[in-house]
């Protein structure tokens, strides 16, 4: 074999290792940053700078029975006159 052709050959070869390297380190950084970002999220807790909003207080509202009625009819517990 002509050694020209040896030798493109052999570039060619190790072209396509450190190819194939390059793949399996960015698929070994797609899983390493998968597996950090589902620990983040089963921690419990808010992450780390982040603030939750106070909890609001619920305030009951009472409504007036003649407010009910707005529709012409009698409010309940009134009888007409």
């Amino acid at each position: 074999m002509h050694p020209i052709i040896s030798q493109a050959l052999a570039a060619e070869r190790i072209r396509e290792w450190r190819d194939q390297a390059a793949r399996d380190r960015l698929a070994k950084q797609v899983r390493q940053r998968a597996h950090a970002a589902t620990a983040s999220a089963e921690l419990p807790g808010p992450r780390p700078g982040t603030r939750r909003p106070a909890p609001q207080q619920t305030v009951p509202v009472i409504v007036a029975s003649s407010e009910l009625a707005d529709d012409g009819r009698q409010p309940a517990g009134r009888r007409a006159a």
